[in-house]
């Protein structure tokens, strides 16, 4: 799973996503704010570049 989330009201990257369905995200504003939380708590973002 690659590309960017909504989580919390916030954009984020996901930068690693493990088996169990928890992934590690980062804020795109902040590179210093990393997360994980599971799959479940974030909406995929559709990007735009790919359309």
């Amino acid at each position: 799973m690659t590309g960017n989330v909504l989580y919390k009201g916030r954009v984020f990257k996901i930068l690693f996503c493990y088996d169990t369905g928890y992934c590690e995200i980062r804020d795109i504003y902040n590179v210093f704010k990393v997360e994980l939380v599971h799959n479940s708590q974030f909406t995929i973002l559709e990007d735009v570049c790919t359309n």
